[in-house]
Formats: C-alpha cells, sequence, structure tokens
C-alpha cells in the first residue's frame, strides 16, 4: 500500500513538472510570434519607405542616370527614360555614350575622365539623342560616387530646349529691334530713354548717347497742345497702348510728320516697366496722300480692312445682291480666350496673335470676299456671289468651320504656345437684315449666342436670340445697380474632416439676388468680367472674408482656413498687391488663406503663373488647384506646380459609388496626390454612397450639400461650431 502512494506521488510530481514545461513552452512559442510580428510589421515599413523613396526617384523632374566606371548605365529614373523616349530595360548595361550624338561622345568621355579625378559636382552642355535620332539640348551634372569599390558616375540629365529657345527669340529679338526699318525707342515707366535703334538715329538724327537719359519730349514740334498729351499719357496709363499720328523735330529742326505706336510692359505683378515706341516717318505719304487714304481705310496692326472700309465694303455687295436676287453672309467672329492673353502675356503678345489670326483669316477666304477687323479682338468676313439660299447656307458653314479648325490649332509667339477659339455668329442677306446696319447687329447677336453655348463655335442667326440678348442687356444693368449699391453678398461653404468631425476650413462664395430672384454665379461673374468690374469685386471679397472669418475660432482653439477663388488676370497681375494689403491691415493671417485656381489659369504663360503662386505662397498662403481633371493638366506638368491641395471635381463625384470610371479617375487622383505630398479634398459630395466610397479611399475631406450648403457668415459659424464640438462630446 505504501508503495503505491510512494508511486502515485511521484507520478503527481511529474505531472507538475510536464506542466511547468508546457507552460514554458507557451510562453516561449508567443515571445516568437511577437517578435515575428514585430519582425513583419519592420519589414512592412521598410517597404513602404522603399516606394515612397522609389517614387521620388522616378518622378523627379530630372533624368537620373547611375554608370559603371567605363560608364554603362546600371540604373535610369522613368524622367530619363521619357528624355531618351526608350524603355527602362533597353537603357539597362549600356554605354550612355551610345545615346549621345556623334560629335558629343569625345567631349563626354573627357567629362568623365575629368570628373573621376575629383570629387566636385561638374556640368557639360551637349546633345543627346532620343528614340527617333532627334538631337537634344541637355545640361549633365555628374558626381562621382567613391563608395563602392570602383567608382561610380551619378548623372543629372536636364532638358535645356526651352532656355536655348528662349536665348535665341532674346537675340532674334535684338536683332529684329537694331534691323528693324521703323525706328523704336524704348524708356523706363517716367519716360526716360533707355535705348534707341538703329532707324531711330536715320529718322531723328540723333545718335544714341544723345538721347539716353532723355525724355522723348525733346523731339516735340510744338504744334501739339498739352491736352494732346495729356490724353495720350492717359490713355496709356488706362489701356496700355496708344496708336496715331504725331509731329516730332528731327536734330536738324525739320518738323515731319510719323506715324506711332507706344506700348507699356508689364511685368508680372502688372505693373509698367517700359514703354516701347514704334514710328515710321511718313512725311513722303502725306504728300501724295496715298498712305493717308490708307492709314483711313486700314487697320495698322493687321493690314486688314477697317471698320470704315467694312462698311462700305457690305453696303456694295448688298446693293449688288438687291440687284442679281442673291444671298450675302456676315460672319461676325470674337476670339476666345483672348483677354487672358492680353492680361497674363502683355498686349505685345496679343498684338502678335492679331496679326497671325489675321494671316490664317486671309488664306481661308477666296479674293472677292472681305476679311475685316472691326477692333479689338473683333473680325468680321463677307462673302457674296454664294448662289441661292441652300448653296449660301452650306458655303457659309463650311467657311465658318474652316475658320474655326484653322484657329484652333495652336500659336506660336515669343517662346509661347496658346490656343484660341472663336465664336462665330452668321447672318444672311436678305432674311436676317435687308441693311447693313440690320444684319451687323444681328450677326453680332448670333456671335453672342455661340460664346454662350460654350464658345469655340458658331451659330446662325435666329430671330429667338434677341430674347437673350435683351436678358443680357437687363443683367449688365442691374449688375452694375447691385455693385453700385452694394448688394452682392458672401456666402460660406465648410470644409469638414469626415473621419475627426471637425471643421478644417471655409470657402467664399460670391452671391447676388437680382431683381426676379436668385441669378447663378455662372451667369453673373462672367459679366462681371465683360463688364469690368471683375476686379473690384475680387477685391472686394478678398477683405470682407478676411475680416468675417479672421476671429472664427473653436472650443479646442482649432481655426478655419479660408478658401478663395480668383481669375487668371487678378492672380497674375493683382492679386500679391491685395494679399500685402490685407496682410498689412492684420485681417486673416496668411497661413489661413487658401487661393483657389483652376487649370485653365496655366492655359497661357505657365512660367509667369508659376511665378505668381510662388510669390503668394512666400507670404505664407497655401494654393489649392481646383477642378482638376477637367483641364489638359498632366503628372508630368502637376509636379511643376506650387500647389498644396487638389480638390477633386464634383464632375467625377457625381458617378460615385457606382461609375467604374470615375471611381478609377478618383482613385488616380488620389494617389498622385499622395505621391506629390498634397492634400486632397472632393468637393459637390451629396450622398452617403459618395461619402462612404470616398473614405475607403483614404479621402476624408470633404466638401458638399451632404454636411452643409452655402450659409451667410454668422449662419456658417454657429453650424462649424455646432459640427465641430461633436468629436469632443463623442470622446474622439
Amino acid at each position: 500500500m505504501k508503495q503505491a502512494q510512494h508511486r502515485i506521488a511521484e507520478l503527481e510530481i511529474g505531472a507538475s513538472e510536464h506542466a511547468d514545461v508546457v507552460e514554458d513552452l507557451h510562453l516561449h512559442q508567443e515571445e516568437l510570434r511577437v517578435q515575428n510580428e514585430d519582425l513583419r510589421q519592420a519589414q512592412d515599413a521598410l517597404a513602404a519607405a522603399s516606394r515612397r523613396y522609389q517614387d521620388l526617384f522616378d518622378f523627379a523632374p530630372v533624368g537620373y542616370f547611375l554608370l559603371d566606371d567605363k560608364g554603362v548605365i546600371l540604373e535610369a529614373n522613368v524622367t530619363a527614360c521619357l528624355l531618351l523616349e526608350q524603355p527602362h530595360d533597353a537603357l539597362l548595361r549600356r554605354p550612355m555614350r551610345l545615346h549621345l550624338s556623334a560629335e558629343a561622345r569625345l567631349a563626354f568621355d573627357l567629362f568623365l575622365v575629368e570628373a573621376a579625378s575629383g570629387r566636385q559636382a561638374r556640368t557639360l552642355e551637349t546633345l543627346v539623342q532620343n528614340h527617333d535620332r532627334e538631337p537634344l539640348p541637355v545640361q549633365i551634372t555628374l558626381l562621382v560616387d567613391r563608395t563602392e569599390r570602383a567608382p561610380r558616375f551619378r548623372l543629372a540629365v536636364v532638358d535645356i530646349r526651352e532656355r536655348r529657345q528662349a536665348d535665341e527669340q532674346r537675340k532674334l529679338a535684338a536683332v529684329m529691334f537694331e534691323e528693324s526699318n521703323e525706328g523704336m525707342l524704348v524708356t523706363d515707366p517716367i519716360g526716360r530713354i533707355q535705348r534707341v535703334n538703329r532707324a531711330f538715329t536715320v529718322v531723328t538724327g540723333y545718335a544714341e548717347p544723345e538721347v539716353i537719359g532723355h525724355k522723348p519730349s525733346m523731339l516735340a514740334s510744338g504744334r501739339h497742345d498739352a491736352v494732346f498729351y495729356k490724353s495720350m499719357w492717359d490713355r496709356l496709363q488706362n489701356s496700355g497702348s496708344w496708336m496715331g499720328e504725331i509731329w516730332n523735330r528731327r536734330k536738324n529742326g525739320e518738323i515731319y510728320p510719323e506715324w506711332l505706336k507706344i506700348n507699356a510692359v508689364r511685368d508680372v505683378h502688372g505693373d509698367i516697366r517700359h514703354f516701347v515706341g514704334i514710328f515710321s516717318d511718313i512725311s513722303e505719304h502725306k504728300g501724295g496722300g496715298q498712305e493717308v487714304e490708307r492709314l483711313a481705310l486700314y487697320d495698322t496692326l493687321t493690314d486688314l480692312p477697317n471698320r470704315v472700309l467694312f462698311v462700305e465694303r457690305l453696303k456694295h455687295a448688298l446693293i449688288r445682291a438687291h440687284r442679281d436676287g442673291r444671298p450675302v453672309a456676315l460672319l461676325y467672329l470674337d476670339l476666345d480666350r483672348f483677354k487672358s492673353v492680353n492680361d497674363t502675356l502683355g498686349h505685345q503678345t496679343g498684338d502678335l496673335l492679331l496679326q497671325q489670326v489675321a494671316a490664317r483669316l486671309r488664306q481661308i477666304v477666296r479674293n472677292s470676299d472681305t476679311v475685316a477687323r472691326l477692333g479689338g479682338d473683333e473680325f468680321a468676313v463677307v462673302l457674296a456671289d454664294l448662289g441661292d439660299h441652300a448653296a449660301a447656307v452650306e458655303a457659309t458653314r463650311r467657311v465658318a468651320d474652316e475658320i474655326r479648325e484653322h484657329l484652333a490649332r495652336p500659336f506660336h509667339i515669343g517662346g509661347h504656345e496658346m490656343v484660341t477659339g472663336s465664336s462665330i455668329g452668321i447672318a444672311l442677306y436678305p432674311q436676317d437684315g435687308e441693311t447693313y446696319s440690320d444684319l451687323v447687329k444681328n450677326a453680332d447677336i448670333a456671335m453672342y449666342h455661340a460664346k454662350q453655348n460654350g464658345a469655340d463655335g458658331h451659330a446662325f442667326f435666329v430671330p429667338e436670340m434677341n430674347a437673350r440678348v435683351v436678358r443680357r442687356v437687363s443683367l449688365e444693368t442691374a449688375l452694375r445697380a447691385a455693385v453700385r449699391r452694394e448688394e452682392l453678398k458672401l456666402v460660406y461653404q465648410p470644409v469638414v474632416d469626415s473621419v475627426a468631425e471637425r471643421v478644417v476650413g471655409v470657402e467664399a462664395l460670391l452671391r447676388w439676388d437680382g431683381p426676379q430672384g436668385p441669378v447663378s454665379p455662372l451667369e453673373f461673374i462672367p459679366v462681371l468680367e465683360d463688364l469690368g468690374l471683375g476686379h473690384d469685386v475680387a477685391r472686394w471679397v478678398l477683405a470682407t472674408a478676411s475680416r468675417e472669418v479672421s476671429d472664427w475660432q473653436f472650443d479646442d482653439g482649432a481655426q478655419p482656413w479660408l478658401s478663395v477663388n480668383f481669375s487668371p488676370s487678378q492672380l497674375h497681375r493683382f492679386l500679391l498687391a491685395w494679399l500685402t494689403d490685407a496682410l498689412d491691415h492684420g485681417r486673416l493671417p496668411a497661413r489661413r488663406l487658401m487661393i483657389e485656381v483652376t487649370e485653365d489659369h496655366f492655359h497661357h504663360n505657365v512660367d509667369g503663373m508659376i511665378s505668381s503662386l510662388e510669390d503668394i505662397r512666400r507670404l505664407g498662403a497655401r494654393v489649392a488647384l481646383d477642378d482638376f481633371g477637367t483641364g489638359h493638366s498632366s503628372l508630368g506638368r502637376l509636379r511643376h506646380f506650387p500647389i498644396d491641395l487638389v480638390k477633386i471635381d464634383r464632375s467625377f463625384v457625381n458617378g460615385l459609388p457606382h461609375d467604374h470610371k470615375d471611381l478609377a479617375i478618383v482613385n488616380t487622383i488620389i494617389s498622385m496626390a499622395r505621391h506629390l505630398g498634397l492634400d486632397f479634398l472632393a468637393e459637390g459630395v451629396e450622398s452617403e454612397g459618395q461619402l462612404n466610397m470616398l473614405r475607403r479611399q483614404g479621402c476624408g475631406l470633404i466638401q458638399g450639400y451632404i454636411f452643409a450648403r452655402p450659409m451667410p457668415a454668422r449662419e456658417c459659424l454657429d453650424w462649424c461650431e455646432t459640427y465641430h464640438g461633436r468629436a469632443g462630446r463623442d470622446g474622439t
């Protein structure tokens, strides 16, 4: 019995020891699991960091190459592949020198040898050849990497075509200035002469050293009084240009007539930096009278018939048409986006564009037809001898389509590529008017109708269009009065972080209650611009919104940003001064200000617009790109834009959550923004389905009716405080 009890005791001790071993094994197993989990997380973090660095390397704006000590390519980024138009695998393990033009290879070899002897970065300008064997000027910056056994070369390759083209343009402009047959002079903003060309000396008798630092008044003939010169100066200050006949005095005392055109040259802020005068001696033509007659009947800029000759020829065409019983077509043409060219690139570029437009129009019509410039960016075409009514309609439509097609092609001026469409109104004699004035009026109405329908198209006049013109005139009258009486108002729409349930910003929006009720901003804001009131209203919006939102602060101390939209011309010429003034008066801090621009801002003068935005960011304000995806931007261009936030346009949000194409676009925009380190938000969100889908894609910043409609300042602040307080009450 004792032996059995002893045996039982031994077994119990063994079982206890076994249990302890099992427990130790479980603890050891758990420790291994935790270590494995930590290791996995570390590997994931390392992989994510690697992807981020790879993206930064691949999407850098510079082509990067890594070469071994023999000059063979070991690695290249995406930009490098695009530069040489070669797939990645085709570049690797090939000598870099094979991608250079034959005459550049020896210099490149010497460049590598010299670089290998030192540690400092070196540069070389040379020519590479892309896939089509086209020489491409580049600048190569090279750094020797000696961390490996054998030295390696790190190359940064930059496309310098635009820089060289700009240099060539400057040289060409200098040659054209000096060799022009017309006299030219350049002054500073207060009128002191800085430079003249050879023709100036020939016409006036004054050499350049004799006039530098003096004012053009030294040439005055005494035939014009102070009123004449004051009118000239006022016109220059207001419109930036003046053109007309003037009498001046040569060095030998002889008085002579000249045809003079003066243009103001503005900097990126809209301030006048220079005046450029171009003149020709018309004393010989004065005697014969031929030049005087030409100046009276032809546009001096485009050499097309002016309004006077246009009316004369149209009247003559109508007399013949009445006699022969045949129709006449009048096409009234207005350039689209021309104002943007003038505002962003200056009147000189605008004048060159008008000359190229005139040249293209001449190529389209017959010699018997008339192309005239009526003023500004308005042209007219008179088509006669068109057969019967049906043939006239068909021929006119064909000419209108051809004009639209020709003017839609890019124009290249001064290193800039620009596109300007055309809106064309068409009126036919006799059905649309039996007098020239009726025909012009109705063609103008049809042109306005074409522009209202989206521009870059044409429209035949129909009587119903008169009602729209009456509406436009009524709108203009009421809007002028509304601005004068300060009847425009501001409302604010919140931007929320839907995950944290916090308000992060508000957007200021302009509203107007017209005589018959609220008018859509899409309708009245373009009218404001056409009336020349847009700048004054935009400045009022910035000042008022800054004042109304400046003291908004929630219980947790957070303050929302203020987002304000501006047109390209306001951004380019005035906004920096407005912001500086607002900051100097202690309104909204710059860090709380978000300036919204659209892709169309970059349609002309990309470099100038980027410079303006960089100036704004240096003040401390941020920049948002609105309506992204609806314009012509790409990742390649987007990476150069100085922006902080991308707004996903409502047109892509509308189809969510069911439209797979919209979802793909939204995902692409979000991915691009993340890679570029930009914030992003979705606007126009109206349903729970849209909201949930956006949040699943990682887009938490939301603006739309699902949270709040635009509201007056006091009402918006109350809503924001209530919504923003949820996070605190919920303990999140």
